[in-house]
C-alpha cells in the first residue's frame, strides 16, 4: 500500500490543531478526532480499492523479433476489467539491458469501465540474443483517492533480438519504389557468349559451328544458331571474424553486431540479384559454414547462423580460416571479409595471410570506423588529458590507414565506414563489382 498526495495534505491539516493546542488546549481534541477519522477513511479506502491483479489486464505488443542497435516500438495495452472508473499508475518492465529511446514506460491512467488505453515507448537493444520482458506493475487508487493498492499483472515474456531486420525492410521498400532498378540489384538479361540459352536466330557467317542448333535447322529448313545469355550470377562468400577485436564497442554496441547487420543486408541483396551466397564464421577455428546457394531461403539460413554468433576473447586464426575455405570452396567468388584493424599485431597477421585468399577470390575487406576515435583525433585540446587522447587517437588512426593502404596494394577492395553507413557502403560496393563484372 502507498499513500497519495491527498492523504499527506489531509495529514498536514490534522497537524495544525495539534500545533495550535499550545494556545488553546481544546484544539488538541479536534486534532485527535481529525486524525482518527482520517485513519478510518484510509482503512475504508484501502478495503474498497480494487486488487490490481484482477482490476487490470495488460497485453504487450511488439514485433516477434526485435532488431539490434536500432529503435524498436513497444506498446502496452491496459484494460479496466471493472464496472467502475479506475485511476491507476502502470509501469512496464522491458529488459534492463535495453536503452529507453523515446516515450515513457510508466503512465498515470484514468479508465472508464472496460476501457482500454495504450502506453507506447521505444527501446534499443544493445546486443543480439534472448532477453525477457518482466511483469507489468500497477498501482490502483481507492475510491477516496487516499491510498493505492500495489501489485503486478502477469505479462513476462521472452523476446529475441536479431540483426537489424528493419534495414532489410527499408531495402525492400526501396526496391518496390524502383530506386535500385538501374543499379543492377535485379537480375539483368545480357545476350552474349555466356552459357544460358536465350533465343534462336538465323545463322550468320561470323557464327561458330558450335552454336548451330541442328534440330532447329532440320525443322526450319535453314541453318539456325542459338544465342546465349551472359552469366550474371556470381558467388558471394561472407567471412565473419569472431575474434576478440570484434568485442569492442562502437556506439554502445559491439562491432560484431554492426557487421552482422551489414552482412545480413548484403545476403538479402545478393539473393535478390540471383547470386549464390555462403557464410563462414571463424575465430581460432571455423565456427559455422554454409556453402553458397541460390534462393530466397538462403538469407534466412544465414540469419539463423548469425543469430547465435558471438565474439570470443581469443585471437583469430586467419590462416586456418582461409585454408578451411580453400578446402571446401574453390570456385572464384566475391569474398567479403568482416574484421577489424584496430590492433597493429592482428593487422600484421591479416596482411600476411590475405594474399592466400586474394589469389583465389576477389576480396572485399569490411572494417568499421569508430566515430568517437575520429572525434578525439579532430578535437582541439584544452587540457593535458585531451592532449594525450588526441595523440593516442592520431596514432591508432595512422596505423589503421597504413593497414588499409597495404590491403589496397594487395588488390583487396576496402569498405571503411561508420556504423550507420556500413550497410549502404557495402551494398554499393557489391553493386559496383556486379555491374562492372569485376569478378
Amino acid at each position: 500500500m502507498t499513500f497519495t498526495t491527498r492523504f499527506f495534505v489531509l495529514v498536514g491539516l490534522g497537524v495544525v490543531p495539534l500545533v495550535l493546542s499550545a494556545l488553546d488546549p481544546r484544539l488538541s481534541l479536534l486534532g485527535v478526532v481529525w486524525n482518527a477519522l482520517l485513519a478510518a477513511l484510509v482503512l475504508f479506502d484501502w478495503v474498497r480499492a480494487p486488487r490490481p491483479e484482477t482490476a487490470v489486464s495488460a497485453r504487450r505488443v511488439t514485433d516477434d523479433a526485435l532488431s539490434v542497435a536500432t529503435t524498436n516500438d513497444v506498446g502496452l495495452r491496459v484494460r479496466n476489467e471493472t464496472a467502475g472508473r479506475l485511476t491507476a499508475t502502470v509501469r512496464d518492465e522491458p529488459p534492463p539491458e535495453f536503452a529507453l529511446t523515446s516515450g515513457e514506460r510508466q503512465a498515470d491512467l484514468r479508465l472508464a469501465p472496460f476501457e482500454t488505453a495504450t502506453l507506447s515507448y521505444a527501446v534499443t537493444p544493445p546486443a543480439r540474443g534472448n532477453f525477457r520482458f518482466g511483469d507489468v506493475y500497477v498501482r490502483v487508487s481507492g475510491p477516496l483517492g487516499l491510498v493505492r493498492r500495489q501489485g503486478s499483472v502477469p505479462a513476462a515474456a521472452p523476446t529475441s533480438v536479431y540483426p537489424n531486420l528493419q534495414a532489410v525492410g527499408d531495402y525492400e521498400l526501396m526496391m518496390r519504389r524502383a530506386h535500385l532498378v538501374k543499379t543492377g540489384a535485379r537480375r539483368t538479361r545480357v545476350v552474349g557468349a555466356g552459357r544460358e540459352f536465350a533465343a534462336l536466330r538465323d545463322y550468320t557467317p561470323d557464327d561458330e559451328f558450335r552454336v548451330i542448333d541442328w534440330k532447329a535447322t532440320a525443322r526450319r529448313g535453314k541453318v539456325t544458331s542459338r544465342t546465349f545469355e551472359s552469366e550474371r550470377s556470381q558467388d558471394v562468400l561472407l567471412l565473419l571474424d569472431l575474434g576478440r577485436l570484434m568485442r569492442q564497442e562502437v556506439a554502445h554496441t559491439q562491432k560484431l553486431d554492426h557487421v552482422v547487420s551489414a552482412a545480413l543486408m548484403l545476403a538479402h541483396v545478393a539473393a535478390g540479384a540471383d547470386d549464390r551466397v555462403g557464410l563462414l564464421t571463424f575465430a581460432d577455428e571455423a565456427r559455422a559454414w554454409l556453402p553458397p546457394r541460390r534462393g530466397r531461403a538462403q538469407p534466412g539460413e544465414i540469419l539463423q547462423a548469425l543469430y547465435a554468433a558471438r565474439a570470443e576473447p581469443i585471437e583469430s586464426d586467419y590462416r586456418a580460416a582461409f585454408r578451411f575455405l580453400a578446402l571446401r570452396w574453390r570456385k572464384r567468388s566475391l569474398a567479403v571479409l568482416f574484421t577489424d584493424l584496430a590492433d597493429p599485431e592482428s593487422s600484421a597477421v591479416l596482411l600476411a595471410e590475405i594474399a592466400q585468399l586474394a589469389a583465389a577470390h576477389l576480396v572485399v575487406c569490411v572494417v568499421e570506423r569508430d566515430p568517437l576515435l575520429s572525434a578525439r583525433a579532430r578535437q582541439m585540446p584544452e587540457a593535458i588529458p585531451q592532449v594525450y587522447e588526441k595523440a593516442v587517437a592520431d596514432e591508432v588512426l595512422a596505423d589503421r590507414r597504413r593497414a588499409l593502404a597495404l590491403l589496397r596494394r594487395r588488390g583487396v577492395l576496402v569498405v571503411d565506414a561508420e556504423p550507420q553507413e556500413l550497410s549502404a557502403e557495402l551494398v554499393s560496393r557489391y553493386l559496383t563489382v556486379k555491374n562492372r563484372s569485376l569478378l
